[in-house]
């Protein structure tokens, strides 16, 4: 392979003008000795206004005594330092000429690099500062941030309840589903709470649909606190509301109902100036190997429940393969 040298030092200094890259080189007291055209363009001023002159001088909202640390260091140790606009957006205050709208990018963001060169003339060692610029790259990120945090908020609409905010019936049965699938194949243990108010139409008949959207919602947050972070809850349909425990045996789950049940009934709802007391009426089930799918465990919950309302309300049932068994 043939080499190809260049020796004229014009022809290098015409190469690092028309480069698209910042280079600007300060010698041993911070002097500029060369700014190349991209600076130029940038900064609005010409080499000849600045070669000589101290670089804080003319920049004066340069950073001083971390900079003047920074090239320091460069000299001292004779290697290059790099600093990504993630740790320092800009090291030169340059408008960018991107068009874009709507991106709080007010400056140029630069990614910087100081390498040592030695000036064979004077014996000191000068520092070269590369500036390149990163502001297409931050629109970018940007722009994926924000499309991300709206792929989350659609997501978030999807899988849950607009009115309480938590999870809604179609994502709870696709994660009944999983865990079901997932007890199957490798002997796992779940267990579900099925629950709904008690006498939700008196409460609606006599406050309004308002106050009964408080209690509703009044009602999630009271059970939300109490729960897992592993846990699932949901609102299940209008007034009924479902509990995926996973790694949780039936006994286990009968104790959180009745906890939940006895919160619930210490719980009051306000709404316009007019306290609201209710009660629930919960059904307990835990897998067994010989259910079928997920929906026939869901029955089985809801078999308990019924059990709960037939026997006076307010009340915890747990399903067993025998029938169920009221709790007390």
């Amino acid at each position: 392979m043939n080499k190809i040298s260049i020796d004229n030092i014009d022809t290098l200094h015409d190469i690092i003008d028309h480069i698209n890259i910042g280079i600007t080189v300060l010698d041993g007291y911070n002097h500029v000795v060369f700014w190349n055209q991209f600076m130029v363009k940038h900064s609005g001023i010409s080499a000849s206004d600045l070669v000589g002159r101290n670089i804080f001088d003319i920049f004066t909202y340069l950073p001083r005594q971390w900079l003047e640390l920074k090239l320091k260091s460069v000299r001292l140790i004779k290697n290059y330092s790099f600093v990504s606009w993630t740790q320092k957006p800009y090291l030169f205050r340059f408008h960018h000429n991107r068009m874009i709208s709507g991106e709080n990018i007010e400056y140029m963001h630069q990614d910087c690099t100081f390498i040592p060169v030695h000036n064979s003339d004077t014996g000191e060692t000068c520092v070269c500062i590369a500036i390149h610029d990163m502001t297409d790259v931050v629109a970018s990120q940007q722009k994926i941030m924000e499309i991300n945090d709206i792929n989350k908020t659609l997501e978030h609409m999807t899988n849950h309840d607009a009115l309480t905010a938590i999870y809604n019936r179609e994502y709870v049965e696709k994660q009944i589903e999983y865990e079901f699938s997932k007890a199957k194949r490798y002997g796992s243990l779940f267990s579900l709470i099925l629950f709904d108010i008690d006498k939700f139409k008196i409460v609606n008949d006599s406050f309004g649909h308002l106050a009964g959207d408080e209690v509703l919602k009044n009602t999630s947050l009271t059970i939300k606190s109490q729960l897992r972070s592993s846990d699932v809850f949901g609102r299940y349909g209008g007034e009924e509301f479902l509990m995926l425990l996973p790694e949780t045996n039936l006994e286990n789950t009968a104790f959180l109902a009745q906890r939940i049940r006895q919160s619930i009934e210490r719980m009051t709802t306000v709404y316009n100036n007019t306290e609201i007391k209710i009660t629930i009426s919960l059904g307990v089930v835990q897998f067994r190997p010989d259910i079928k799918n997920y929906l026939q465990i869901v029955h089985e919950a809801d078999i308990a429940l019924y059990h709960s309302k037939q026997n006076g309300r307010n009340a915890v049932t747990q399903y067993k393969i025998t029938g169920c068994n009221l709790l007390c």
